[in-house]
């Protein structure tokens, strides 16, 4: 028995000891490659509305994902080994769940426009631009959390803005496709993949969200 109470103390100074700047640093990093790997694929979804092949758009987006999924682990490593955080760490991991999400979100409308074999794609246009802004703006957010920290719930709220734009954007154009009542296939297609779009817009909010409810509590 006091053999195996030895090892137990033993094997708990094997934890990994959390470090202060450095760690916070790293989480810094790795939270803005989460938001810029979902920047880029916004990008990705812009250039096949623009004309890139569904299927090329799929296989470039599938390897952001990938990247994506890469940044989450490190945080959500760096998490546990961190001292002095910018957010509570049930904050900044709800956060980057959040933008985990928008990704998953993007590489859904991106994978369903090549599996329903879309080939007019204007009209998804402003939704994916106003993805692409709001998301920019949710990037220079989350990096002022570590620059300037009292600003960070005054641009939590610019970012909501912008995510609304990509659900008023949805709402015009289902609004044209009821007008243009059709039953066919190709509308249901369509109504489909501009709900994906205004998932994307939900997703973004709920990570303003996050970012404004870590702030608020730690007093910013």
């Amino acid at each position: 028995m006091a053999r195996w109470r030895l090892r137990t103390r033993n094997s708990g100074r094997a934890r990994p000891r959390r470090r202060r700047n450095g760690g916070s640093d790293a989480l810094r990093r790795a939270i803005l490659g989460q938001i810029r790997a979902a920047h880029d694929g916004a990008g990705i979804a812009a250039q096949m509305v623009d004309g890139m092949s569904t299927a090329t758009a799929r296989q470039e987006i599938a390897t952001i994902e990938k990247r994506g999924d890469s940044e989450r682990a490190t945080l959500v490593t760096g998490l546990a080994s961190t001292l002095v955080t910018p957010l509570d760490r049930e904050d900044l991991f709800r956060l980057s769940r959040s933008i985990d999400n928008v990704l998953d979100t993007l590489q859904d409308f991106v994978r369903e426009s090549d599996l329903y074999r879309i080939e007019n794609r204007d009209t998804y246009r402003p939704l994916v631009t106003s993805s692409v802004t709001a998301l920019t703006l949710l990037e220079d957010a989350v990096d002022t959390l570590w620059t300037n920290p009292v600003e960070v719930p005054k641009r939590a709220l610019t970012v909501r803005k912008a995510a609304r734009a990509v659900s008023r954007a949805y709402r015009e154009e289902f609004a044209r496709t009821v007008v243009n009542a059709s039953n066919s296939l190709d509308s249901l297609k369509h109504r489909e993949l501009i709900k994906r779009l205004d998932w994307v817009g939900i997703r973004i909010s709920e990570a303003a969200d996050a970012l404004t409810d870590g702030a608020l509590k730690r007093g910013y």
